[in-house]
């Protein structure tokens, strides 16, 4: 664990030497545990001229030309061998959630990445997952029109690629029983209940009662029980309960806490202790079954696609842009 953090830190301090004028620090915090999460090397030149990449091929308006760009390029980079190729790919795939009726939006973006490292990078594997993903988009809406937006276009693929066949009748099963536990309704509920829909290893049931045994661990570990945090609740569910050690997630948020640069971004921090412990559980426990690992790794990819979102929404509105 002490290595994630290492890479996290030294990778962060190096971007932001690149990078002083990028007026959200989060953006560059964001990008940086992308490297500590999946382990590759981080090089600076290949990172920086991914970023420029993606720059000069979007559109002139485009909204990817923004500051979100940053995290674009460090999502594409984790995530294949010959990322510079890729880009091409990801305004292709783009396009063909726009053709698909998604919004012009920053989370379209987003949802293009994480789309391409589901399916792969070829049309014919993408293709029917947008049309999954856009069904799924609106059964969202039509069940909560208020608080379905742009910004759960990348669940939404990942529901595509990933989630069983019935997303829309577990999403609102996990989503109206954890609200009779007191959750409180709204997205981050939705998200949570997004999360919980793609394990099918585990009965609704047992993740809903374990959802609840984490809430309450918050409280026990010292970490304020946010909604803002449902989505990472749901993610720790996940781990086996003889797995879960709140005081180390603590542990980790508490060492985030005491470093200079992320002192004032405590929600950042307690997000990427959660993340940072289950990627690390991942990777050294036997407790944990092939399958249920690779269903972790999922809900991984759509924690870390949910912080993107939250974080990309500063740069833009979700309503406007090419």
């Amino acid at each position: 664990m002490q290595h994630r953090l290492t890479v996290y830190l030294e990778t962060y301090e190096i971007m932001r030497k690149k990078m002083k004028w990028v007026s959200d620090p989060k953006f560059v915090m964001t990008a940086a545990s992308f490297y500590a999460m999946n382990e590759k090397p981080f090089d600076i030149s290949r990172y920086w001229n991914l970023a420029e990449s993606i720059k000069k091929q979007a559109g002139l308006f485009s909204l990817i030309r923004s500051e979100s760009r940053y995290i674009t390029a460090a999502m594409l980079d984790v995530s294949f061998d010959q990322p510079e190729t890729m880009i091409p790919v990801f305004f292709s795939a783009y396009d063909d959630l726009i053709d698909a009726k998604f919004q012009r939006s920053i989370f379209t973006y987003i949802a293009a990445a994480v789309l391409m490292k589901q399916t792969g990078s070829e049309p014919d594997t993408y293709r029917p997952a947008i049309q999954k993903a856009k069904q799924i988009y609106d059964g969202m809406k039509k069940e909560h029109r208020i608080i379905t937006s742009a910004e759960d276009y990348p669940l939404a693929v990942l529901l595509a690629s990933k989630g069983p066949g019935n997303v829309i009748e577990r999403n609102e099963r996990f989503y109206e029983h954890l609200n009779r536990f007191g959750f409180q309704k709204g997205n981050h509920l939705q998200m949570l209940s997004h999360i919980l829909t793609l394990d099918e290893e585990n009965h609704p049931d047992v993740l809903i009662n374990r959802t609840i045994q984490v809430f309450d661990s918050f409280k026990e570990a010292g970490i304020k029980q946010k909604t803002l945090f449902y989505p990472i609740m749901g993610m720790l569910a996940m781990i086996p309960p003889s797995e879960l050690d709140m005081k180390h997630v603590a542990w980790i948020y508490e060492q985030l806490n005491q470093t200079k640069p992320f002192k004032w971004q405590k929600d950042l921090n307690t997000t990427l202790a959660a993340s940072f412990f289950v990627k690390d559980r991942l990777e050294n426990s036997s407790l944990i079954e092939t399958s249920l690992n690779t269903t972790i790794e999922t809900i991984l990819q759509a924690q870390q696609a949910a912080v993107t979102a939250a974080i990309t929404a500063s740069a833009s509105t979700s309503g406007s842009g090419d």
